[in-house]
């Protein structure tokens, strides 16, 4: 299994991907594009700040470099300047997207709910980033290095709220004009993949108005809607290589018939998710036990989240986390992982190498 082709999505956000339009306007194609790539990132970044390039960004999600390299139109144009920390000015496309993300909230236009435990979690606005960091030589033209840790929010539905997405289809589609709305459309349409193959089926109908709000076809003919809807699927399913057939029907009303083909077998997704579970309910529970608030007088109390803080810090307890870690291949794959070799996976960002399932 090729452990990066299906990554992650909060479902707050794949809910509610209409809020991201509404909270960040024209910055929310790079928004959405940030958050499905760190979701991607994520999974082999656990142990320390996810590090990329715009170039990094570029090939991952299919946009162009000269258009996030570029200074911001409003800052051209002199309609608003751009913000500027330690001397910096965060004034290209990608920088000043960033800096908004670290700023700004996504705000859903309801409360979004979802279940932790017996208790009943109400959402009512989404951070994205905590902290960023820029690493270049300014006087030179070295390529800028960016270090983020995302929202404790965004690490939670990482890890326990949220539904699998094909990466490699997402950036292939998003390629070209139209490239933000077939991205939407793939996002939808791994949602609706992830709930039916939980409740072990692989097709529905969905009124093709629906399909086309998502997809941001407007046509006014129906004719002509569907028309573009079947265009933009089929790129989706055939270029895209996305598992899915369409049909369009017209009873009850107009619609179209999705079939899904999972890209994976259910119990490698089962096996993952058990995986990361395990491995962060230890690592937790490790934490805890080193620092609990009987002793978080260790350097980490300073951070609203200090677990993330020390999850992410190299320095911090390496061979503990090592041991976790190997209890983590045990658990899940019944695989004796000695501690050397775990921590030798953690410090290489390579800790899912073993995790295949046959």
């Amino acid at each position: 299994m090729d452990n990066l082709i299906l990554s992650r999505i909060d479902r707050a956000v794949a809910d509610n991907i209409q809020d991201i339009q509404r909270s960040f306007g024209s910055q929310a194609g790079i928004v959405q594009d940030f958050i499905v790539f760190i979701s991607k990132r994520l999974k082999t970044d656990l142990f320390g700040y996810t590090r990329f390039t715009i170039q990094d960004f570029c090939e991952h999600t299919g946009r162009r470099r000269q258009e996030l390299a570029m200074i911001h139109p409003d800052f051209i144009s002199g309609k608003s300047s751009p913000p500027i920390i330690h001397g910096f000015a965060f004034q290209t496309v990608l920088d000043f997207a960033l800096y908004t993300m670290l700023e700004r909230n996504l705000i859903f236009s309801s409360s979004y709910s979802y279940k932790l435990k017996d208790a009943v979690i109400q959402l009512h606005s989404f951070p994205i980033l905590k902290d960023l960091k820029l690493n270049f030589v300014r006087s030179s033209n070295e390529q800028k290095i960016y270090d983020i840790r995302v929202s404790d929010e965004l690490m939670n539905g990482f890890l326990s709220r949220y539904y699998t997405l094909n990466a490699e289809c997402y950036r292939i589609v998003g390629k070209g004009r139209g490239g933000d709305s077939r991205k939407k459309l793939v996002m939808y349409l791994s949602k609706l993949a992830h709930v039916l193959a939980s409740s072990g089926t692989l097709e529905t109908v969905v009124p093709l108005d629906r399909l086309c709000s998502l997809a941001d076809i407007y046509d006014v003919r129906p004719a002509h809607r569907k028309q573009n809807l079947a265009r933009m699927l089929g790129i989706i399913a055939g270029s895209g290589g996305f598992g899915l057939d369409f049909f369009f029907v017209s009873q009850p009303a107009y619609a179209v018939r999705l079939v899904f083909k999972p890209l994976v077998a259910g119990r490698v997704l089962q096996v993952e998710h058990l995986f990361y579970h395990k491995l962060l309910i230890n690592m937790r529970a490790l934490f805890d036990s080193l620092y609990g608030k009987e002793k978080c007088g260790a350097g980490f109390a300073f951070d609203e989240d200090p677990f993330q803080l020390w999850l992410v810090s190299s320095s911090a307890d390496p061979e503990a986390k090592a041991q976790v870690l190997s209890q983590a291949y045990y658990l899940t794959l019944n695989l004796n992982v000695n501690t050397r070799e775990a921590l030798s996976m953690i410090r290489s960002g390579n800790f899912l190498s073993l995790l295949v399932v046959r």
